[in-house]
């Protein structure tokens, strides 16, 4: 749906410091400064990954770059130069100056081209930003939220002094420049910091990290369970399970059985494509994640898809949706989503439990997995994320360790599919191969796991304060721009007032203008 105020009224009653304007400037809106250019509706046959001409679409806008081409006749779409603004016009409402080569403009982006005469455009990059989260906070959403051209030409933007928005971008672009080398100095870290896990999960899945084990369980003749045998063991009271929950249906029936004719019903798990598997240490076995499920009902189960679940189910208590922003490299971010009690009620089969590893199915790692914690509570996984019940042989973070290796997803590559939008079905997450070492083995590298990586966690941590730290630098240094703060007034500008004349006096000179040419062509 679309949005259904009036701006200017809004911004009146519910305005925040990123939208308010200094005691001596004016307001203006911003179709009185700037044109607002829609995109074009192309026929989406001709949208392909590598000839034609780069297409910006709304999923483009946040990264800056297009993702897409368009192969075909296109002469009557809006050009974007780099450093144009857009905007998203679905979703989010996300804008941006450009920073990718020219391109064209698809349907549901908006080009912004200010008279930079009157209005600077990197002023405006940095000042809309704030009035369309306002506006996109009190937009109604069945579906997705929808933005008009009309409301953004409505916003009523902080008219400064001409040259006075020039020392405000120059200062914001000052201060901003030395957040990004703190930020470009974290993200070093960071990656360092990944380099190691990933070194630390490979050594896991490989056997490397625990070498010396083996070798002492070895010299002092200490007897070990093979994966094999382990796997015969899952396997087995997998099968005894079924077995026990049949007869108890057959009693409850009350039939019994005269012959094992009923056992034939049985379905055994698939085990993994082994032919391109790289081969294991001794005692190692290969096994799918189906063989190492639980022998519960629904023991790998996806979210409930289509009109069952959709954000208008969301509610402000209740219990909790598990989606995929929750799923995080071997760690569950805690972001909350809530249904009600009789919606989560109906999605039983989508249940998951503290324990269980969560999988996600669908972006650009695959497979990532975590733990759901022990706060989690009732709920439910959403479409694209897995609940995965290991059995209780199998040790938990030994599994996710491997299933969040690089050596696992380089596998797992080639089972992925879907253009933009990578994903694994469930049928594809179940066969997903794992190695499955000695359960004692299994225990020993699930502790030095955690052990290796405790630290690089913790800097993990670290780090994602310090973004946070930077962002909300970054919403105080614009407050302060927008408050009139940031740098000092000069007398000698023009005042905003006289702006504010001069871009009635442009706009009735426009008007004049496209009369005139409108009866020559009478």
């Amino acid at each position: 749906m679309s949005f259904g105020h009036r701006v200017d009224e809004l911004i009146e009653a519910q305005g925040n410091a990123l939208t308010m304007a200094a005691p001596h400037w004016q307001r203006v809106t911003l179709g009185e400064v700037a044109a607002v250019v829609n995109g074009f509706p192309f026929d989406s046959d001709g949208f392909n990954n590598e000839q034609g001409v780069p297409v910006i679409r709304i999923r483009d806008v946040v990264p800056g770059y297009a993702s897409s081409y368009f192969n075909g006749s296109a002469d009557r779409a809006p050009r974007v130069e780099t450093g144009d603004l857009v905007i998203g016009m679905d979703g989010d409402f996300n804008c941006r100056l450009w920073a990718g080569p020219p391109a064209l403009l698809n349907q549901r982006v908006c080009k912004v081209a200010p008279n930079e005469s009157l209005y600077s455009k990197r002023l405006l990059a940095y000042a809309l930003p704030g009035y369309l989260k306002l506006v996109n906070d009190h937009t109604s959403a069945v579906t997705v939220k929808h933005l008009s051209s009309r409301t953004v030409e409505a916003i009523p933007l902080p008219l400064a002094p001409r040259t006075e928005q020039d020392r405000i971008v120059s200062k914001i672009d000052e201060l901003f420049s030395r957040i990004d080398e703190g930020e470009q100095a974290l993200q070093r870290v960071a990656k360092l910091v990944e380099r190691y896990r990933q070194s630390v999960l490979k050594a896991a899945v490989t056997g490397e990290l625990t070498r010396d084990w083996r070798e002492a369980r070895k010299r002092a003749g200490e007897p070990v369970e093979s994966g094999a045998a382990l796997l015969d063991r899952i396997l087995k009271a997998r099968r005894t399970a079924w077995e026990q929950a049949e007869l108890a249906k057959l009693k409850a029936k009350g039939k019994t059985p005269t012959d094992d004719r009923w056992k034939q019903k049985y379905k055994e798990p698939a085990p993994p494509d082994t032919t391109d598997l790289p081969g294991l240490l001794e005692g190692w076995v290969w096994a799918s994640l189906e063989q190492l499920a639980a022998p519960d009902k629904n023991a790998i189960t996806d979210g409930p898809f289509g009109a069952n679940l959709k954000t208008k189910h969301y509610t402000e208590h209740g219990p909790r949706v598990v989606r995929l922003q929750n799923i995080k490299d071997g760690m569950f971010s805690d972001d909350r989503a809530y249904i009600s009690e009789e919606h989560f009620a109906r999605l039983q089969k989508h249940r998951v439990f503290a324990g269980d590893l969560l999988l996600a199915a669908l972006g650009e790692t695959l497979p990532r997995a975590c733990m759901a914690p022990s706060t989690l509570g009732p709920a439910i996984v959403k479409a694209d994320c897995i609940r995965f019940k290991p059995s209780p042989f199998v040790i938990s973070p030994c599994v996710m360790a491997f299933l969040n290796s690089q050596p696992t997803r380089d596998r797992t590559a080639i089972t992925v599919h879907g253009v933009g939008r990578p994903r694994l079905n469930l049928a594809e997450i179940r066969a997903l191969p794992v190695p499955l070492p000695p359960a004692s083995e299994q225990l020993e590298i699930a502790e030095r796991v955690a052990t290796q990586t405790d630290s690089a966690a913790r800097l993990s941590a670290s780090q994602r304060q310090e973004s946070d730290y930077a962002a909300a630098l970054r919403q105080s240094i614009l407050k302060a721009a927008f408050s009139g703060q940031l740098v000092p007034q000069d007398t000698n500008d023009e005042p905003a007032s006289k702006l504010l004349e001069r871009i009635a006096a442009e706009r009735v000179n426009s008007a004049m203008l496209q009369r005139k040419r409108t009866e020559k062509t009478a």
